[in-house]
């Protein structure tokens, strides 16, 4: 009879182990590492993943685009002062991009890095600000117009040493597009729709790239903004342009979804963007886009029978 009680204690005990091992691995598994507040698994009872994008230079997005505190300018100073280290080529938010890599990505084209020959410097030449020469195995530009009679090395302030071609950057003002990728859960244990934003992508739209396509510059995960924007509340600033005592923290902006933008990409089988999917004409992909938003509210609108 001991026998037996103990072993039905042991076979208790394995079954008990096992279903706390099972709970535990469920808890780790039904949680996205990537939002801010994640809808477990279990509770979801639809989702779908959408990219929005977003015009920063239109009117109702003009928050997000203040003078001076541009979200690209945010963005591009936090990871320069090191407050955001994770930088990312694709919205997958699995490569990530070292910040030299990144701030790279802002020229506007290649530097040749190659030492160039400069003409040698000669006295009795009036040389005019921006000119460069090479005296004594070393290249100087002059710093004014008619600079006679000084060679480089006598005075810092006709001439400095030449550093190399320098690559122009795009200015925080060129990236006028942010593309937004986002889940739509349904929660049924709330019976509400929810939009979690996964990743933030910096666009340079054609008008202001080199080539005149559109040029991404890197990717964020949004989890990492917030944490920054939380962290700095006097960098992270929503400006809102009707009532400045009603300025916003960045994350709070987002949360409070105080953005607008048309509708890019649903997820689909072969990852293609709406108008593309929906071949035809720029107006016809722009009411396609309409459409699917008015089909995810209707969606919304009958879960709530649920």
């Amino acid at each position: 009879m001991v026998v037996k009680k103990l072993v039905l204690v042991l076979v208790g005990l394995f079954f008990m182990g096992s279903s706390y091992a099972q709970e535990g691995t469920k808890a780790v598994s039904q949680y996205n590492e990537h939002s801010v507040s994640p809808i477990p698994k279990y509770e979801q009872l639809y989702k779908q993943r959408i990219w929005t994008r977003i015009d920063l230079e239109q009117k109702q997005n003009k928050g997000f685009f203040s003078k001076n505190s541009e979200l690209s300018k945010i963005l591009m100073d936090a990871v320069r002062d090191d407050l955001i280290q994770n930088i990312y080529y694709e919205d997958s938010l699995t490569r990530k991009m070292s910040k030299s890599e990144f701030f790279e990505r802002l020229n506007k084209f290649q530097v040749d890095t190659v030492q160039q020959d400069q003409p040698l410097y000669e006295n009795d030449y009036p040389y005019f600000e921006g000119d460069i020469v090479e005296y004594q195995g070393t290249n100087y530009i002059s710093q004014v117009d008619d600079n006679l009679n000084y060679a480089p090395p006598t005075n810092v302030d006709f001439w400095e040493l030449w550093a190399g071609e320098q690559a122009e950057q795009y200015f925080p003002t060129d990236i006028t597009w942010l593309e937004v990728m986002e889940d739509v859960v349904f929660d049924k244990r709330r019976a509400r729709q929810f939009h979690k934003i996964q990743s933030i992508k910096l666009i340079v739209p054609g008008k202001y790239s080199v080539d005149g396509a559109n040029y991404y510059v890197g990717v964020f995960a949004y989890k990492d903004i917030v944490e920054f924007a939380r962290a700095n509340p006097d960098r992270a600033i929503w400006y809102n342009q009707y009532n400045s005592a009603e300025n916003r923290n960045i994350a709070d902006a987002f949360l409070l979804r105080l953005f607008h933008g048309d509708l890019y990409k649903v997820e689909n089988p072969d990852d293609l963007p709406i108008a593309v999917i929906y071949e035809g004409s720029k107006k016809e992909g722009i009411m396609a886009a309409r459409w699917l938003e008015m089909q995810m509210l209707e969606r919304e609108h009958n879960l709530w029978s649920y």
